[in-house]
């Protein structure tokens, strides 16, 4: 929610300056600019990232209002049930435990589990669907930081043309103050478009995917754990430990049991 109200700040900032001047609102509206500037965006966008990815960056505007997120609190929880479940009763107990899981990610975790998965073949699958999902949500960034990059100039190209256009009607005197005016919307346009909006949420959706990355090793880790057969309230120790560590990425290595023994000293 705090990204739309950012938003509207944004253009409550540029009209508010517009008419302390106490220039019409009007001075701020072409259509021409309109199409230039975002049409030609949008053309340069799709050029680079084709019609599906420019899409994913379209529709990733919504997580301004449901951001992505794992419950990882809740994931500690039932994985250390699961690793108390497996160890009395064995992993194909956990078959039950499939109804209750939405979310693909752990799904297929869960699923490797109840395979008896060992340790170095779940590790590297289950990295390398997080890395497929990682590159589809920093789509939505790059699509968005993109359009900031080109949008400026796209501005600048529309004041050209709207001066050429003035240029071209020197034999009316009245119309260049008003022309002049109208070409210099577009580069309004651009310019704020890019830094207020479009770089903005390009670095926003970046710092969600990257977040959602880092909560994915986490899972990982837990299923690691859980294929060693570790018990549920070591599995809880090491994870809350790594959930505790804002600062640092963490490892993408699977925990050893040596590892584990240490982690195993921290305080739940």
């Amino acid at each position: 929610m705090s990204g739309i109200l950012g938003i509207i700040a944004a253009f409550a900032v540029v009209i508010l300056g517009s008419l302390s001047d106490g220039d019409p609102l009007s001075a701020l509206v072409s259509l021409t600019a309109t199409i230039i500037v975002f049409g030609g965006t949008f053309a340069a966008i799709l050029t680079q990232f084709g019609f599906g990815h420019v899409m994913t960056g379209l529709m990733g505007v919504k997580w301004l209002l449901k951001p992505p997120k794992n419950d990882i609190s809740g994931f500690i929880e039932k994985i250390a049930a699961w690793s108390n479940l497996a160890r009395s009763q064995g992993t194909l107990a956990l078959e039950g435990e499939l109804l209750t899981v939405t979310d693909p990610f752990l799904r297929k975790g869960l699923q490797l589990i109840i395979d008896n998965t060992g340790v170095e073949e779940l590790h590297p699958i289950l990295t390398a669907i997080a890395a497929n999902m990682g590159r589809e949500e920093l789509i939505a960034g790059e699509v968005w930081e993109a359009a900031g990059g080109y949008t400026p100039t796209i501005g600048v190209m529309g004041a050209v043309l709207g001066l050429i256009h003035v240029m071209m009607r020197l034999d009316h005197p009245e119309e260049l103050g008003e022309g002049v005016a109208t070409a210099f919307v577009a580069t309004i346009y651009g310019v704020g478009a890019a830094n207020l909006i479009f770089l903005p949420l390009g670095t926003r959706f970046a710092a969600l995917a990257e977040t959602l990355e880092r909560e994915r090793e986490i899972i990982i880790q837990g299923f690691v754990l859980l294929a060693e057969g570790k018990p549920g309230i070591l599995i809880r120790q090491n994870l809350q430990s790594l959930l505790a560590d804002h600062g640092k990425k963490p490892s993408k290595k699977p925990v050893d049991s040596e590892t584990s023994g240490e982690t195993a000293e921290l305080p739940a």
